[in-house]
C-alpha cells in the first residue's frame, strides 16, 4: 500500500482504539477492541488469498476497523450508526466518496442474517465470523454470553447456549472460496467440540 494509505490507516487504528477504550460500556465482552482486531486480522489473511488489489484490500481493512464503532451509541441496530461514523471519519480525512460507500456497504453487509452483494462484503462477512473457525472459539461464545445476559436481558443456560452455538454455527455459511475451504473445515472441528459437549 502507499504512503497515503499508510498513514489514514495509522489514523483509522488510533481513532478506533480511542473510540473503543472511551466510549464503549463496561460490559462488552465480546464486542470490544480485540474483536474488532481480530476482523482485521480476518480481513488481512482473506482478502490476502483471494488475490484482492491494495486498493480493494485497503477498503476491507477500514471497515473492518470500523464496522463495530456503532456500539458505542447503540445495541440494536449498531451497523447504521458505525456506517455514519464511519462515512464521516473516512470524508472528514480525504477519503474519496466512492470508496467511502464501499467501505459503508461491507460495514451494513456484516448486518445477521448477512447478505453481501459483492466480493469486498464477502470478504468483511466470512472475517465477522473468522472466530468460529479458531481453536478458542469457545471461549468467544462464553464472552457473548456473558455480554447478552448484561446488555439484552436475554438468559441461557449452559446446556440452551451451547445448542444454540451449535444450530448457528450449523447453519453458517462462509461466502469467499477461502472461507469456504480453509475456515470451513476448521469451524467443523468446532461444531464437533460442541456436539461433544451436549453429548
Amino acid at each position: 500500500m502507499d504512503k497515503k494509505a499508510d498513514q489514514l490507516l495509522t489514523k483509522v487504528k488510533l481513532f478506533v482504539e480511542d473510540q473503543l477504550k472511551n466510549g464503549l460500556s463496561q460490559r462488552m465482552y465480546f464486542h470490544n477492541l480485540e474483536h474488532t482486531l481480530l476482523v482485521v486480522e480476518g480481513v488481512q489473511l482473506i482478502s490476502r488469498h483471494m488475490g484482492l488489489s491494495k486498493s480493494d484490500r485497503l477498503v476491507v481493512i477500514l471497515a473492518a476497523f470500523l464496522h463495530d464503532l456503532g456500539y458505542t451509541e447503540k445495541y440494536v441496530g449498531h451497523e447504521e450508526a458505525s456506517a455514519e461514523i464511519a462515512a464521516e471519519f473516512l470524508l472528514e480525512n480525504g477519503f474519496a466518496r466512492e470508496r467511502t460507500e464501499l467501505v459503508r456497504g461491507c460495514i451494513m453487509a456484516t448486518r445477521f442474517p448477512q447478505y453481501p452483494k459483492n466480493e469486498l462484503e464477502m470478504v468483511i462477512c466470512d472475517a465477522d465470523f473468522y472466530h468460529f473457525s479458531l481453536n478458542d472459539y469457545q471461549d468467544y461464545a462464553d464472552r457473548l454470553k456473558r455480554e447478552w445476559e448484561e446488555n439484552l436481558g436475554l438468559v441461557y443456560t449452559d446446556l440452551a447456549w451451547d445448542t444454540l452455538n451449535l444450530e448457528m454455527l450449523s447453519r453458517h455459511e462462509y461466502f469467499t472460496a477461502y472461507g469456504k475451504k480453509i475456515l470451513q473445515e476448521k469451524k467443523m472441528l468446532n461444531i464437533k467440540k460442541l456436539i461433544g459437549r451436549i453429548g
